[in-house]
Order: structure tokens, then sequence, then C-alpha cells
């Protein structure tokens, strides 16, 4: 007999949309937080509280990657639009991307961004269905100048109206661009809590 524990049905539950936050509490760290100790109680407090619940001593580690602008939109050279999302770096001008129209983008279709830039699908990934895309960019610029310009932020699915401003959906500690989606647990961390946690003696340290 199946452990009803391992059925995917024993993890649904209702989710009203407007239950979602559109966009962030003002400051951040005003966000609510669930705490849930060690005996299973929990309790609801905000994340600005963190510094009551941590010890001198600890230990927080953060990821500081930053958000690429990882979303294009182009069109085929019949004019049928297409989307991707680039997903990993394979050489100078390569990237792995999910791409849609999927079914119609075989190996050897090209796709148009402008007139100067291109990409042609030169190989496919079983594992992810992804595609390798060979980007044809003009002499003198470099390919994350042109996804910098023709790019945008790969905000999630259920955020349905687009932040006005992109930074929205970066940790106030991102550095290393190469992320398509924002480490989520650290966007509540500010400035402030930050320094606050470490004169507290909670120690940080990043990846």
């Amino acid at each position: 007999m199946l452990n009803p524990d391992r059925c995917l049905s024993a993890y649904e539950y209702e989710l009203p949309s407007d239950r979602i936050a559109q966009s962030p509490a003002v400051p951040r760290d005003r966000s609510r937080l669930l705490v849930v100790d060690p005996d299973k109680s929990y309790s609801h407090k905000h994340f600005y509280q963190l510094p009551q619940l941590l010890r001198p001593g600890d230990l927080l580690i953060f990821n500081d990657t930053r958000v690429i602008p990882a979303r294009m939109y182009g069109h085929k050279l019949s004019g049928v639009p297409v989307e991707i999302l680039l997903m990993e770096p394979l050489d100078t001008n390569r990237w792995l991307a999910l791409v849609k129209p999927g079914k119609r983008l075989p190996v050897g279709s090209t796709i148009v961004f402008t007139p100067d830039i291109k990409a042609q699908v030169v190989g496919t990934d079983q594992e992810t269905r992804g595609r390798e895309l060979l980007f044809h960019i003009p002499e003198g610029q470099t390919l994350t100048e042109i996804i910098n310009e023709l790019g945008h932020v790969p905000f999630p699915p259920y955020i349905s109206a687009p932040q006005a401003e992109p930074e929205q959906y970066q940790t106030v500690y991102a550095k290393k661009p190469g992320a398509i989606a924002a480490p989520t647990a650290g966007l509540h961390f500010t400035e402030r809590l930050m320094d606050e946690l470490k004169e507290m003696g909670v120690s940080q340290t990043y990846i």
C-alpha cells in the first residue's frame, strides 16, 4: 500500500491569488515572518525582528548572486514570436536556454532579436529540454552587453504585474551576475538589519 505522504495530492492546497503579494514590503524587512519552534509551536513576527531569534556566534550564509535580465524576446524568420530564458553559459557566445515554442525551434532554426542580433539553435539538451543557442552579434559588442540591453528580468510566474523597478528583485547584497532567479529568502534583508545582526555578533559569509 502506497504511503499517503508519498502522494503528490497530499501536498495540494488552495492558495487564493489575492493572498500572493505582488509587490515587496517597504522597507523590505517589514515583511511577515513565520517562526516555528523545535516543539512545533509557531508564532507570527516580522522580518526586522530576526535579531530577537538569533544569538551571538550564529552564522548566516548568503547567496550573493545577482539576477541577470535573462528573458529575451525575438521571432523566427517566419515572424512567429519566440521567448527564451537563458539558463547557463556554455561558451563565449553560446548559452543553454529554454525556448517557447520549443517544438517549433528544432536544430538549425534562427531566432531574430534585431536585424543585427540573431541566435541559431545548434543543439538540444535532453535533461532540461532546452536549446543550445549560438548568438551572432555585431563586432565590437559582447554578449553580456547585448543581454543587458535587450533582456528582461525574469520575474516569477506568480507575479502577475512585474514590479516597476527590477532592483526590487535583487537582494541588497547581490554582486555576482549570473542568476536567473533571485534567492528569494534573502530579499527581506536590509542593510540596516544586516548591520544590526553583525553588531550583535552574528557572523555573515557569502557563497
